[in-house]
């Protein structure tokens, strides 16, 4: 009777439950590829990725990849290599997922959730690495962070810094000097822990 009923579902292409159905079949199938990505298994993931409607899961595939670099941030920069890989052949993929990568930072940021605000910062400095997003915006993201020193912005500045510091000095040598200069201004207030000088 199921597949009975299945068959029936199947037939109607047009159908709300048909729709639901390939829906969900699409979430599933964005999830499974993310989650089993890694540095040795990049490639085939990508093609079966592109075998898949992007077009259509845009969405699924931005939640997909920001839950699991969530999840696991050792893998950033394979998620990221993804992302710029999609971005190549799909811009508006790469732009949503960087759209809401900021988005996510700033509500972490205002809520003070510093676990996923570095987590967010991390992701868009390996897009930033891998040229998906400009320059720019890492240099406005430090600018925010640098703004109203807190001892969590200090840190998670730092550590975008690290992770973003060598691309920045080849494409906007000027915008990390001043960067540099606000973190010497930083130091020389002293108004901040001594473990977060140290960190700087």
């Amino acid at each position: 009777k199921m597949a009975a009923i299945r068959q029936e579902i199947l037939s109607s292409k047009n159908s709300r439950e048909y729709q639901k159905l390939k829906w969900e079949e699409l979430r599933k199938g964005i999830n499974g590829l993310i989650n089993k990505v890694n540095s040795s298994n990049i490639r085939e993931i990508v093609v079966s990725l592109f075998e898949l409607n992007l077009v259509r899961g845009r969405g699924l595939l931005a939640r997909a990849l920001m839950k699991a670099q969530l999840a696991s941030a050792g893998f950033t920069h394979i998620y990221a290599a993804v992302v710029a890989v999609i971005n190549t052949k799909l811009p508006e993929n790469g732009e949503l997922i960087l759209k809401r990568l900021v988005f996510g930072f700033r509500r972490a940021y205002k809520r003070r959730d510093k676990l996923v605000a570095t987590a967010f910062a991390k992701f868009l400095a390996h897009l930033v690495n891998h040229q998906v997003a400009h320059e720019i915006i890492a240099l406005q993201l430090l600018a925010v962070l640098l703004e109203e020193p807190t001892e969590d912005s200090v840190l998670i500045a730092v550590d975008f810094c690290k992770e973003v510091g060598s691309i920045l000095m080849q494409l906007a040598p000027q915008g990390l000097i001043a960067v540099f200069d606000r973190f010497r201004a930083i130091l020389h207030d002293g108004e901040i822990d001594k473990r977060v000088q140290y960190a700087i």
